[in-house]
């Protein structure tokens, strides 16, 4: 074997394993973001897939709620500018049939306004079979993708047997998934032709290491010949004939059109009653050999019925004070800290009253997900929602933002 040859084979070989590995998605993308987007923009919670196994043309639909950070960074965009209700899936495996925010048609972009609750829903339809993670998800203008949390929904049966029929504004009845597909790939192979005769004509040429002789001796002008300009006016006029020819020919076809909208929406918050809770931070820190968040947290109850801590929820990770909230046995485990939400003292904090809790979360998910990464961070804030719960089970949501500091000892809890 000749160097050249081995050269070659050492350069190809790992390309050639890696287009072999499955082209499945891992999914979890949203651990590539930053710590202050995903603590401290907007917190998820109540969100339901209506199942987990759909069929090709089956319908699956994600309902919730979210919370935007009053708090916002100000180094992030908000979505108080321009925002849009979608689905994070690896590509076009599901369509989006229907989506709304409080009830209002999201098909277009809207504002939404810091601090307020919206409750959406996203009805998908199954399109390719395979098994994917489906997240809701809010586009915002200037920041990206915002990711909700995530489930493993697995779409079965035949791609072939797709369909996405519509009725246009002329009464004709479409079916979207393969309308227009021969137009689309006649004008494909048109300008791949063009491409390839463009490319054709200077590939018969001498290339590269001769054009670059000519350019250093001095001879780069004879590199163009008057032949070469002739069949670059050529293509340049088959160029414009063609997409001119197009454009005219796709008017006459379709003379009823309809551009693209560019509406903005402004959606009111839901109407939730007050909390009557309100909760200061007297010190916040990240236990770094414990992979804990701890909470030294003062709590008034303002209302009138006794309150305990029953959640904690931040970054899609909720952490879940189990004598309180049991969670549903349907949710992605994974999203569930194991440890739960420790709290000392666990008592009702009786109305009119106020008490200093101690607070815990511990989990993997601070370091695996990339959360400590807040620590280098222009500001080192960590935000979420507390969840309090009266004896009825009735349910107060209380945003919480604060300033976090790394420890690498642990402290008495009785210490301030």
């Amino acid at each position: 074997m000749s160097v050249r040859l081995k050269i070659v084979t050492i350069a190809v070989l790992p390309l050639l394993f890696v287009l072999r590995l499955p082209t499945g998605a891992l999914a979890h993308g949203e651990r590539a973001q930053e710590p202050s987007l995903r603590l401290s923009t907007i917190q998820w919670y109540d969100t339901k897939w209506s199942t987990d196994h759909v069929a090709v043309n089956g319908e699956l639909t994600v309902t919730g709620r979210f919370h935007i950070m009053e708090n916002w960074p100000l180094e992030i965009a908000s979505p108080a500018g321009l925002t849009f209700l979608n689905v994070g899936v690896p590509g076009p495996v599901f369509i989006r049939t229907a989506t709304s925010i409080n009830g209002v048609n999201g098909v277009s972009s809207m504002s939404l306004a810091l601090g307020q609750d919206y409750e959406y829903r996203i009805v998908l339809k199954g399109r390719v079979p395979g098994r994917y993670h489906v997240h809701p998800m809010l586009d915002v203008r200037d920041t990206g993708p915002i990711l909700g949390p995530g489930k493993w929904v697995s779409i079965a049966g035949d791609p072939a047997a797709f369909r996405d029929p519509i009725v246009t504004l002329t009464g004709q009845h479409l079916d979207l998934s393969r309308y227009g597909l021969g137009a689309i790939v006649g004008w494909h192979v048109v300008w791949i032709a063009i491409a390839l005769l463009w490319l054709g004509y200077w590939l018969r040429k001498p290339l590269l290491m001769p054009r670059y002789e000519a350019v250093v001796a001095g001879e780069g002008d004879r590199l163009i010949t008057r032949t070469d300009r002739i069949a670059a006016a050529v293509i340049l006029a088959i160029t414009l004939i063609v997409a001119v020819g197009e454009t005219a020919y796709t008017s006459m076809v379709f003379p009823v059109t309809v551009p693209l909208q560019s509406n903005q929406t402004m959606v009111p918050g839901l109407d939730l009653p007050p909390a009557h809770i309100t909760v200061r931070a007297e010190q916040v820190r990240y236990l770094v050999p414990g992979r804990t968040v701890q909470f030294r947290l003062r709590v008034t109850n303002q209302g009138s019925k006794p309150i305990r801590f029953g959640e904690f929820t931040t970054a899609n990770l909720r952490f879940l004070n189990n004598a309180v909230v049991a969670p549903e046995l349907d949710y992605p485990p994974e999203l569930i800290a194991p440890a739960g939400l420790v709290v000392e003292p666990d008592e009702p904090i009786a109305p009119g009253e106020t008490e200093e809790v101690y607070v815990e979360a511990t989990s993997t998910v601070w370091e695996t997900d990339r959360l400590t990464a807040l620590m280098s961070d222009p500001t080192n804030r960590i935000g979420g929602l507390f969840m309090f719960y009266t004896p009825d089970h009735e349910r107060s949501l209380v945003e919480f933002s604060s300033a976090i500091v790394p420890a690498f000892t642990q402290q008495a809890r009785s210490s301030g």
